[in-house]
Parts: structure tokens; sequence; C-alpha cells
């Protein structure tokens, strides 16, 4: 892609960002998403209960800690500690997890909508059908989270054991220890590429959705890592937000930390889009082609 192309691209992406109003659509997302964090967590924490792992969360915990915030992630480990939706019995316990069920599930339909806007599509699936289709990506997100942690916790113990029994060199099992990492990222990519790909009201070709759907995610876990990491810096050293919110700076802090997380899962979808819509594109003008061919 020369310069000339590039810029043309980067001004078609500000000016979509600019007319779908995805400032507006990124504050409802980030709203949702504060509203759904909380029960999505717990889930997890319940989730990895009934599989036996409830330690599990603990990675999770530590992983965000390095990109979100500090103000945002201690009020996060207080609501966690002190909410105890599963731990009673009976009708209780049940209206927990139907809550929590709901909570959640609106994290993925709020994403999904966006996700609908960046497409300029229309939802033309049953209310019922979409509110499964969020519930299915849910598990499928704590299922890619739970198996992820386990690899990095179990090929911890693995090297040490190896480190103890089978003499491995220090300098070996502390470059396997790094290379662990980027199974968290590689759990993030596979989120957010089934988000892309799955969750948007497109009836194409599925090879083009699947090609299209690459670019976005690439861009998200790139700068959502890269911008978290950074708006944490920020925040743990200025604490500006505790100077002008008071008391309630920490949740101030998780609403922008969400906030910029929406704004780039919707840049990630239009980023899609536009590339979906070139390779339609060029499939239209090579078959348009080859009809000319037949007809000579």
């Amino acid at each position: 892609m020369d310069g000339k192309t590039f810029l043309r691209a980067l001004k078609r992406l500000i000016i979509a960002i600019i007319k779908n109003d995805f400032y507006g659509m990124a504050a409802e997302m980030g709203f949702m998403m504060v509203l759904g964090i909380f029960p999505f967590m717990l889930l997890l924490m319940s989730f990895f209960g009934w599989l036996g792992n409830k330690s599990s969360i603990g990675p999770v915990l530590r992983f965000l800690a390095t990109f979100m915030p500090e103000q945002a992630m201690n009020l996060i480990i207080t609501v966690l500690s002190e909410v105890m939706l599963f731990s009673k019995g009976g009708l209780m316990a049940l209206t927990g997890i139907c809550v929590t069920l709901f909570l959640s599930t609106n994290i993925m339909a709020v994403i999904l909508k966006g996700l609908n806007r960046a497409y300029d599509v229309e939802e033309t699936r049953s209310f019922i059908y979409t509110r499964i289709l969020a519930f299915v990506m849910l598990i499928v997100n704590v299922l890619v989270l739970f198996l992820s942690i386990n690899l990095i916790i179990f090929g911890k113990l693995f090297i040490h054991l190896c480190v103890t029994y089978f003499g491995m060199a220090q300098h070996v099992a502390m470059w396997l220890l790094l290379l662990r990492w980027p199974v968290a990222f590689a759990a993030l990519f596979v989120m957010a590429f089934l988000g892309y790909y799955i969750l948007p009201d497109l009836k194409g070709n599925e090879r083009f959705k699947m090609k299209s759907a690459l670019w976005g995610t690439i861009f998200f876990c790139c700068f959502w890592l890269t911008g978290s990491w950074g708006f944490s810096i920020y925040v743990n050293n200025l604490r500006t937000y505790n100077i002008v919110y008071g008391t309630i700076g920490a949740f101030a802090v998780l609403m922008m930390w969400f906030y910029y997380t929406s704004i780039l899962i919707l840049i990630g979808a239009e980023i899609n889009s536009q590339v979906y819509n070139k390779l339609n594109r060029k499939a239209r003008e090579i078959q348009k082609d080859l009809d000319l061919l037949k007809e000579t």
C-alpha cells in the first residue's frame, strides 16, 4: 500500500467514525460494560469454580492489572470481595445467577449492536437469536480465558519441574517463562477475532468475512494493549482523576478505560468493514470481467 492509498483509507476511516457517531456509540457501550464487568467477573469466578479451579481468577486479575489503571483495578477487586451472589443457596443463588447472566450478555449484545453500525448493516436476526448468540460468545470467551490461563499456570509448573528434575538451564527456563505471555495475547486475539467474525449480521462471502476480520483484530489488540498500558501509567502517576472526582475517581477511571476500549472496538470493526467491502468490490469486478469474456 503506497502513501496516497493509505491516506485515502485513513480519510474514509475518519469520515466513517464521524458519520456513524462512534463517540456516542462508544459511550453507550462503555456504560453497558461498566454495568456488566462485575457480573462477568463473578460469572468467571463461578465458572472456574465449577471446573475445579476457582483460583484461576487470580491470573485474570493480574493480567488486567498489567494494563488497567490501578484505581479501576482496585475497584473491581473490592466489589468482587464484597459481593457474594453465589454464596447463598436456594432462590438467592438462582436469582444471582440469572441476573449475572443477563447483565453479562448485555456486554456482548451492545458490542453486536456497535459492530452492525460499523458495518452499516441492519440487524435482521430475532431478539432471542441475538441473545443466544451473545450468551454463546460469552461462554466462548470464558473458556478461552480459562484455557489460556491454565496454559500459563501449568506451563510455569512444567518449566519448574524441568529445571528441578531434568537440569534445564536457567536462561532457557527464563526464555520459556517469557514466552508464556504471548499466550495471553493470543487469548485476546482469539476473543476479538471471534467477536468481529461471528457477531455482525453479515450475509456474504465467509472467506471475505474471515479475511477482513483479521485486520481489525490486529488493530484492536495492538492499540488496546499499548493504549491501556499508557493510560494506566498516566493515571497511576498523575492521579488527576482523584483531584477532579474525589472518592469516585476510581469509577471515573473505569468509565474512561471502557470508553477507550469501546472506541477501539468500533474503529477495528470499521477497518474490517472497509476491507470487506473492498474484497467484495474486487470480486464483483472479476466476475464482471469473466462474464464479458464468456459473452465474447
